[in-house]
């Protein structure tokens, strides 16, 4: 069981980072879009 334990593990973490960049990449997309107003 200790495996499927740390690729859920994995899992959450690289869901995250994902999240994470998501945020990051609409929160640049908007800055851009407000300076070319």
């Amino acid at each position: 069981m200790s495996g499927s334990s740390t690729t859920l593990k994995v899992f959450k973490e690289t869901k995250k980072m994902v999240i994470a960049k998501s945020l990051v990449s609409l929160f640049n997309a908007f800055i851009i879009f407000r300076n070319n107003d």
